[in-house]
């Protein structure tokens, strides 16, 4: 009578030991396929965002090319207003040039003369 206590009570050591390695490789290969959805959703999330931040980039920044493109733009906007200003100055900048170039005041240079000499 006690050995066949002894034998249920291995028998069903054995049995709890089974459902406990099935519970163990079925908790494993649970945490295992949730690792792998929780990094199959963080990658899908990432490129989500990534592609919110290039549109809100594009959107609040514009391209480079069309960046590149408005900068060319206001260049030669303001390489033409230079121009422009050059050419409506230039006839004045050469008279005041050849005024003064050809209006010595003589008395000044006497002056001169006269101080260096003394």
């Amino acid at each position: 009578m006690s050995d066949d206590l002894i034998q249920k009570l291995l028998q069903a050591e054995q049995t709890a030991s089974k459902k406990i390695r099935e519970a163990r490789a079925y908790r494993t290969k649970k945490v295992h396929a949730a690792k792998v959805e929780a990094i199959q959703e963080i990658k899908l999330l990432r490129d989500e965002k990534l592609k919110e931040f290039e549109n809100y980039k594009k959107e609040k920044l514009g391209s480079t090319e069309e960046q590149t493109k408005e900068n060319n733009k206001k260049t030669e906007i303001e390489i033409q207003k230079i121009r422009k200003q050059a050419q409506v100055n230039q006839n004045q900048v050469v008279d005041l040039l050849i005024k003064t170039v050809l209006n010595v005041d003589t008395q000044m240079i006497l002056d001169q003369n006269k101080k260096l000499k003394h």
